[in-house]
């Protein structure tokens, strides 16, 4: 698996729009943010992503 993911990519893992995704930082859910590769170009870091799966179950998890 990549390191990073683009917005297709991010969009896809979570079976939404990219609408969705950049909705999801807007409205400051905690959905991490894309960091600026060298290269100039906005990516998702998995692991970032990964965490924010971990965070999400367990307030999820203290809910019931």
């Amino acid at each position: 698996m990549s390191q990073f993911l683009p917005i297709d990519g991010v969009a896809e893992r979570y079976a939404t729009s990219k609408h969705s995704i950049y909705r999801w930082i807007r409205d400051d859910r905690g959905f991490p943010m894309p960091i600026q590769l060298p290269s100039g170009v906005k990516r998702w870091a998995v692991a970032d992503l990964v965490a924010w799966e971990t965070s999400s179950r367990a307030e999820r998890a203290d809910f019931r």
